[in-house]
C-alpha cells in the first residue's frame, strides 16, 4: 500500500462512463428501468404535443427483456449523425429554451434521457423512417456497432421513430419496468390528448388507452365517493402555456384534499407550487363568498373533501430533481393565469345551478365547509381534557368514535389521506405530521412546534403538572413513517418529544412503531408485503411481480389497509421506555449531561 498521490491519479470520466458508474445521479432509483422507458416515451409525447403524432406504442417483452417505444411523428433527423449525438452526448437535443424551432412545450428539457437509456443498456437501437430513408443506429454497451442508411421503397413505413433497448442486469434490480407507472403515463397522455391513440404491448397482450379527462379524474380522484356538487372544469390559456383544473368536493371517505397533477404530461403527484396555488385560489374564492352569504368557517376548511386534477403546460417547468415528481417554479410564474381562473369560477357559481330542493351548488359547498367546522369544534370540545381551553383552529385530526381507538401519527398529508379512506372511523384516528419535529431543548420549546402541539391536544392527557394518563383518548399511539432514513429520523424525533412531554404514554405501553415494507408482491390485485430479505429473495426466485414501495404516500388505500390497518397483516412494534431513552432525554434537556458527553465522561 502506498501513500503517494500525484497528478497521474486524476482521471476524467467520459459522459457514458460517468452514467454507468453513478446511474442513480441521473435517473434516480435503479429498482427497475421504467425511467429509461419514460425518457424514450417523453420524446414521443413531445412530438404529440406539437401535433405531429397520431399513434404511440410502448412494447415490453418480458422474455427477451427488450423495451421499445414507437411513434409515427416526423422522425428524428438522420443527417449530421443526429441519432448518434443524442444517444451519446449529454445535453444535446431540440428542446432547449433558447431555440424554440422544434418544441415549445416539452417533457424532457435536460438532454440526458436517451444517453442514459444507451449507457445503462446492454443493447440500444434507434430506427428511423424519414424522407424516404430507413436508418438504423445500433449500440452495444454504449458503443456504436452499426450505422445503416438506405432508401425506403415501400408505400408507408410502419413507424417514424423506434427506440429499442435491453436494460442491463448489472444496473437494475429488476429488468421489467414498473408497468403500473407506464400505464399511468399512458392514461394521462390519453386523457389530455384524445386525438392520439396510445398502446401498451406486454408480450402478446395489447392494451389501448382511450379515456377523457373526466374519466381519469373520476377514476383516480373520486373513486366512488359521493360528490357534493357537479365537477367544475376551467381552462386558463396563455399560448402556448396553460393551467387547467378539474375539481369537485366529496362528503364521504377522506376529508383530506387529494390533488393529482401532470406537468407537460409528466405525473407530478408530490405537490409543489401549482398545488399550493390552487389551494390559495379556492380558499380566497370560497371564504370571500362565505363572508357575503353569512357562512362561518376557516380558510383551511375550504380544502376539506377537495378532489382535483391539475393539467399544466409550461415552457420552463422546474422540478425538484431528475425524477420530476414535484414542481418548484415560483408562484409568480403561475400568477398570469389567475384572472382567467377566477373569472371562470365566478361564472360557474353565479349561474347557481339548483337541485330538486332548490339549493344551489355554491350553497352546498359552503354548507359542507360550515358543517365540517361545527363537527370538528364540537368534537374537540367534547374530547378535550377537563379544565383546558380548546382551540377551534385544531383542524388536522380525523378522530374516531371509540374510547379505546388507535391514533396513527402519519408522515405527510398523502399518507394520512389514504389512511382516512381505508380506516374504520369508529376505531382509527388519523393525524398527519408535516415538517420536521424539533430535536428538543426544553418541553416549552417543543410545544412551540405546531405539529407537536396538535398531537398533545389529540392525546388529551395534558403535560407537566396537568398530565393525567387516565385522560389518554387512545389505547395505541402509532407512528407510521416511510421505510427510509427520513422516516426513521422522524420516528426518532417523535419518540424523543413524547419521552420529554408525556413519558408515561410510552411507559404504560401505549406507543408503537408501524413497520412498513420496502417491497411487496402485487399480483392480480393481491397486495402482499415482503417484510424481510428472505421474503424478497423467495418472491424473486418464484418470479413474483415485485413492487417497490416508495413510501406511504405512494400507496393506495387498499394497500395501506394491508400494511397499517388490518391487524392480521400489519406489524406493530411496541416501544418500551428503556434506560437508553432516559439517557437521550437527559442528553437533550440537561446542559450538564451535554457537557459530560463533550468531556468524554459519559457515552451512550
Amino acid at each position: 500500500m502506498t501513500n503517494s498521490y500525484t497528478a497521474d491519479d486524476i482521471r476524467k470520466l467520459e459522459p457514458m462512463e460517468q452514467i454507468q458508474i453513478s446511474p442513480g445521479m441521473w435517473i434516480g432509483p435503479t429498482d427497475d428501468p421504467h425511467h429509461l422507458v419514460e425518457e424514450a416515451l417523453d420524446n414521443a409525447l413531445d412530438e404529440a404535443q406539437g401535433g405531429h403524432v397520431t399513434i404511440i406504442a410502448v412494447k415490453i417483452d418480458t422474455k427477451t427483456n427488450i423495451c421499445s417505444v414507437m411513434d409515427n411523428g416526423r422522425g428524428i433527423p438522420i443527417s449530421k449523425d443526429v441519432p448518434i449525438i443524442i444517444s451519446t452526448e449529454l445535453f444535446s437535443g431540440a428542446k432547449f429554451q433558447d431555440k424554440k424551432s422544434a418544441y415549445e412545450i416539452a417533457s424532457g428539457l435536460h438532454g440526458v434521457g436517451l444517453v442514459c437509456a444507451n449507457a445503462l443498456s446492454d443493447t440500444y437501437c434507434v430506427e428511423i423512417y424519414r424522407n424516404k430513408k430507413h436508418a438504423i443506429f445500433r449500440f452495444e454497451n454504449g458503443k456504436l456497432i452499426k450505422k445503416s442508411i438506405e432508401e425506403f421503397l415501400g408505400e408507408k413505413p410502419p413507424f417514424s421513430t423506434k427506440i429499442e433497448f435491453k436494460p442491463s442486469k448489472k444496473i437494475f434490480e429488476s429488468i421489467i419496468p414498473d408497468l403500473n407507472r407506464i400505464k399511468k403515463r399512458l392514461q394521462i397522455a390519453s386523457a389530455e390528448m384524445p386525438k392520439v391513440t396510445f398502446a401498451l404491448i406486454v408480450d402478446s397482450h395489447k392494451e389501448i388507452f382511450k379515456m377523457t379527462v373526466n374519466d381519469y379524474f373520476e377514476q383516480r380522484c373520486i373513486q366512488g365517493n359521493i360528490k357534493i356538487a357537479r365537477t367544475v372544469f376551467f381552462k386558463s390559456t396563455i399560448k402556448p402555456e396553460s393551467f387547467n383544473v378539474i375539481f369537485s368536493y366529496t362528503k364521504n371517505g377522506s376529508t383530506a384534499p387529494k390533488v393529482l397533477s401532470s406537468v407537460n404530461l409528466l405525473p407530478v403527484d408530490n405537490g409543489g407550487t401549482h398545488v399550493n396555488y390552487l389551494y390559495e385560489i379556492v380558499k380566497d374564492y370560497f371564504t370571500g363568498k362565505a363572508k357575503k352569504m353569512g357562512y362561518v368557517f376557516q380558510p383551511q376548511d375550504c380544502l376539506v373533501g377537495l378532489k382535483a386534477y391539475i393539467m399544466l403546460s409550461l415552457k420552463e417547468p422546474k422540478f425538484g430533481g431528475q425524477t420530476k415528481d414535484r414542481l418548484t417554479n415560483p408562484k409568480i410564474y403561475l400568477e398570469k393565469f389567475a384572472t382567467q381562473i377566477k373569472n371562470q369560477l365566478e361564472l360557474h357559481f353565479n349561474q347557481n345551478f339548483k337541485d330538486e330542493n332548490g339549493e344551489g351548488e355554491l350553497d352546498k359547498i359552503l354548507n359542507h365547509f360550515q358543517s365540517y367546522r361545527a363537527r370538528l369544534d364540537a368534537n374537540v370540545i367534547k374530547t378535550a381534557p377537563v379544565g383546558t381551553r380548546v382551540s377551534t383552529k385544531f383542524t388536522k385530526l380525523r378522530d374516531c368514535s371509540s374510547k379505546f381507538g388507535e391514533l396513527f401519527v402519519a408522515e405527510g398529508e398523502s399518507a394520512a389521506g389514504g389512511l382516512v379512506d381505508c380506516r374504520d372511523p369508529r376505531k382509527h384516528a388519523i393525524l398527519p405530521l408535516k415538517g420536521k419535529i424539533p430535536s428538543a431543548a426544553t418541553a416549552k420549546d417543543i410545544l412551540k412546534n405546531k405539529e407537536i402541539g396538535e398531537l398533545i391536544t389529540s392525546l388529551g392527557t395534558g403535560v407537566g403538572p396537568n398530565f393525567n394518563i387516565d385522560s389518554l383518548k387512545y389505547s395505541k399511539v402509532i407512528c407510521a413513517t416511510d421505510a427510509d432514513d427520513d422516516g426513521l429520523h422522524i420516528f426518532s424525533l417523535l419518540t424523543l418529544a413524547l419521552a420529554i412531554l408525556v413519558p408515561d404514554v410510552i411507559k404504560n405501553g401505549h406507543y408503537y412503531y408501524a413497520e412498513t415494507p420496502l417491497y411487496a408482491i402485487n399480483e392480480k390485485n393481491n397486495f402482499v408485503p415482503l417484510w424481510t430479505n428472505e421474503d424478497i429473495t423467495n418472491a424473486r426466485n418464484a418470479n413474483k411481480p415485485l413492487l417497490r414501495v416508495k413510501g406511504l404516500g405512494e400507496m393506495n388505500p387498499d394497500q395501506l389497509k394491508v400494511v397499517l390497518i388490518n391487524e392480521k397483516t400489519r406489524r406493530l412494534i411496541p416501544i418500551t421506555y428503556s434506560s437508553n431513552i432516559d439517557r437521550m432525554v437527559k442528553l437533550f434537556t440537561d446542559s450538564e449531561e451535554k457537557r459530560k458527553l463533550l468531556d468524554g465522561v459519559w457515552m451512550i
